[in-house]
């Protein structure tokens, strides 16, 4: 007997007449059909129909830590969240998270979010203190009078300052509203986290350096390692020649009772004693810049360069006589690199070959694209002296950065377009010095892998601090530091084989 008439066979011994019969097929349909039905259902807690559909969700037990340091992780280990149905039935769920942080002192609200319906919260508070967790790095906390924003690179804000430093004679505080900060930098200043520039009202001596009235804190919020100025910058001073050279201390800054991140500490770079060291009145600093924002400016008859001047300071109007020595110093500069006699025209009598060879060198070492423009180039003339390089600054476009190292240009050349750098090249006793300051200089350029080693575990709390604030842990910090190490790797193998040939 085949399967069909055994399964009607089934059918007539089971259900007997034909009435029956068909009544029970349909039964059996419906029932099939409301299986298949249910299983193509959603596997979600929101669409369980006996439970209904989500209502709201609530805590029935908050974590017990409530009291935190300034930065320290939240623990929910202990939090109880149940989901709350239409039926009015519950369930505990763990498929939620948390919005707020430990980064602003005072009583928080930590929010608690459904995943399933971003509308559904519910909320708990903690207390967070206003001194920040231990980083090992010194902190700088910032308090402007009425706790008024920082919102402009003009405008200066009144504000009181505290250093906290392992160091006793590093730490200070400043309680009177006497001293000043406002924003500054150019690209950088639009970035979610600002630099800034502290103007004391006294001279003031930051972590054992020089005394001075005006301190710069660098964000460095498009580097992901945190560790292109300072790399540069630590360059500067393994070279040990003609240029100025800035200092740099990593510190972790609080302003208005909120942890702002961690930002480079260093000198704004002006004429005064352990600075540019020139004479204020007779010599001069100017800075090469296509943003040419800032009066007294110029640019210069052949090349177009864009000149700000720095120093001397006459006043706002190009025009004022005490500039006329600064302008015809840079247009002689201009007309010596565009001498179509060059490199045969005495052109260093002029102009300092040393601090060029050792400002352009490090600059290609990193390859810092802010040259091009040119931006950020800063040169100088002391009374009876030549036109030199006066020191190195801005490297948020240097290593091939977009924010972290992704670009491999560790085997490219650089021969910068912006003020001609370029042409020194094609004077053979340049090339002779350059060749020569590479070599000389080769074991501290090369050794620079330890000390990045040696600065990201100095910086590695604070780092996923400011990555927590900043970048919601989106950096893989170690991952970053590494792919900076085999950039540098290739590019001092590549740049040793190309210079030496």
């Amino acid at each position: 007997m085949n399967n069909t008439a055994n399964l009607r066979t089934y059918f007539n011994i089971t259900f007997g007449n034909n009435k029956k019969r068909k009544h029970c097929i349909i039964v059996i349909i419906l029932f099939l059909g409301s299986l298949i039905f249910a299983c193509r259902l959603p596997n979600t807690e929101m669409s369980l129909n006996a439970k209904g559909t989500l209502d709201s969700i609530r805590i029935i037990k908050q974590p017990d830590k409530k009291n935190y340091k300034m930065g320290e992780e939240l623990i929910t280990a202990d939090l109880v969240v149940e989901n709350v149905y239409t039926n009015e039935s519950t369930k505990i769920t763990d498929n939620y998270y948390l919005s707020g942080d430990t980064f602003t002192s005072g009583s928080i609200c930590i929010t608690v979010i459904s995943k399933l319906d971003a509308s559904k919260t519910d909320t708990f508070n903690i207390n967070v203190s206003d001194e920040l967790i231990n980083t090992g790095l010194p902190v700088i906390y910032i308090e402007t009078e009425n706790a008024a924003p920082i919102v402009s690179k003009e405008d200066w804000v009144s504000t009181k300052v505290k250093v906290v430093s392992d160091n006793p004679e590093y730490s200070f505080e400043k309680t009177d509203y006497q001293d000043q900060i406002r924003g500054r930098g150019n690209t950088s200043w639009w970035y979610p986290k600002k630099p800034y520039r502290i103007r004391f009202r006294e001279n003031t001596s930051m972590f054992g350096l020089t005394a001075a009235r005006n301190w710069v804190l660098l964000a460095n919020y498009k580097v992901a390692t945190l560790m292109a100025d300072t790399v540069a910058f630590e360059l500067g001073q393994r070279f040990d020649g003609p240029l100025f050279k800035n200092h740099y201390v990593y510190v972790d800054v609080v302003l208005n009772g909120q942890y702002n991140g961690i930002y480079i500490l260093t000198e704004h770079m002006r004429v005064d004693p352990g600075r540019v060291e020139i004479d204020k009145r007779n010599g001069y600093l100017v800075e090469l810049d296509v943003y040419y924002d800032e009066d007294p400016k110029f640019t210069t008859r052949n090349l177009n360069l864009p000149v700000m001047i720095t120093s001397p300071d006459f006043g706002a109007n190009i025009e004022d006589p005490g500039y006329k020595f600064v302008k015809d110093s840079l247009n002689e500069y201009d007309t010596l690199l565009s001498d179509v006699k060059f490199p045969n025209n005495g052109w260093q009598d002029k102009i300092d070959i040393d601090s060029f060879v050792d400002y352009l060198l490090i600059n290609e070492i990193v390859f810092n694209n802010e040259l091009n423009h040119p931006k950020s180039v800063y040169m100088c003339k002391d009374v009876g002296g030549k036109i030199r390089m006066s020191h190195l600054w801005d490297f948020d476009w240097a290593f091939g950065l977009g924010w972290a190292v992704t670009v491999d240009v560790s085997t490219a050349r650089t021969r910068f377009d912006g003020g001609k750098f370029k042409q020194f090249h094609k004077d053979l006793n340049f090339k002779a010095k350059y060749k020569a300051r590479w070599n000389e200089k080769y074991s501290q350029i090369n050794s620079m892998s330890e000390f990045i080693n040696i600065t990201a575990q100095k910086i590695k709390i604070s780092h996923s601090l400011d990555n927590r604030r900043w970048h919601e842990g989106a950096i893989n910090f170690e991952e970053e530091v590494n792919k900076l190490k085999t950039w540098w790797s290739n590019r001092i193998s590549y740049l040793n084989s190309k210079i030496n040939n």
